[in-house]
């Protein structure tokens, strides 16, 4: 009895927790205790433990659906909780009425929420009614109303399938604003390039050479979009359409060719994912041997 007495925290007479159970989400006494638990018996070091609790705590959330908020905010959250204990802790010893109404309203508010709730999870469109009102109710008082037993292997499922969505969503328009910017720098009017391109009259002959030059800048070179090389080489890098476009557009801005003047991809390209697949059929069946047939 005495070991486990001694292991209490100061002002909430009890000891540091192993895990947060329950069907209702954290309190804010679940979370000291389970701090102290990673700082104290664990050793670890305050920030290292308040990683470790925020991190067990977010299941909790997603299991009830509410948005919540980042993880820096949660982990700044828990640290004030534990300011404000240190704080008291450090004026136990003073016996002024002020210090004992602190300690009362402290230990009073433990019971309540820690609230991690994102701040427009009441207002967004996409939350259920009945998680609102879920939510409004832990909020008021944590005993009304409890959630089914937290699956944390389903929770951690649906919290990995949000990030996973948030950057593919981040991915996606990354690549269609790069598309964007390089159509938008390819496509030169020809006017300029004719107007660069043609000659000076002047009283003198023209240099050596200078013939041929004016012919390369008038005649653009073309690459068709349905040569085997480039297509097969597409298909040996499973790349998509879209990025079968962006490499095809990079690499004709850099060779100074016209797009508009060149076959588009899209209406040319195959239509399956891999733009070589059809072919590179084509090609073994234009080389096989007369008697292979």
């Amino acid at each position: 009895m005495a070991t486990r007495a001694a292991s209490n925290l100061w002002l909430i007479t009890k000891a540091p927790i192993d895990e947060i159970t329950g069907t209702r989400l954290p309190s804010k006494e679940q979370v000291l205790l389970r701090y102290y638990n990673h700082h104290r018996e664990m050793g670890k070091t305050a920030s290292g433990s308040r990683k470790a609790v925020v991190k067990e705590v977010l299941p909790f959330w997603s299991r009830a659906r509410i948005p919540k908020t980042t993880v820096i905010h949660a982990g700044t959250k828990l640290s004030k909780l534990v300011k404000a204990y240190n704080d008291l802790k450090k004026n136990k010893n003073k016996d002024r009425p002020k210090h004992h109404m602190d300690e009362e309203i402290f230990k009073g508010d433990l019971q309540e929420l820690f609230d991690l709730a994102h701040s427009s999870s009441l207002q967004r469109a996409d939350v259920k009614d009945e998680d609102k009102e879920f939510l409004r109710s832990q909020r008021e008082d944590r005993g009304e109303s409890s959630m089914a037993g937290i699956d944390l292997v389903t929770a951690k499922k649906v919290e990995k399938q949000v990030e996973r969505g948030t950057r593919l969503k981040r991915l996606r328009e990354r690549e269609d604003s790069n598309i964007a910017r390089l159509t938008e720098r390819a496509e030169i009017p020809s006017q300029s390039s004719s107007s660069s391109s043609s000659p000076v009259s002047t009283t003198s002959s023209p240099a050596r050479g200078s013939r041929s030059q004016r012919k390369k800048l008038k005649q653009s070179p073309s690459i068709s979009v349905k040569d085997l090389n480039l297509i097969s080489t597409w298909d040996r890098e499973k790349l998509s359409v879209r990025q079968a476009t962006s490499t095809f557009a990079a690499t004709a801005q850099v060779l100074g060719m016209d797009i508009g003047s060149m076959v588009r991809l899209e209406e040319h390209g195959p239509s399956s994912t891999n733009c070589g697949e059809r072919a590179s059929r084509q090609e073994d069946r234009g080389t096989a041997e007369p008697g292979d047939t």
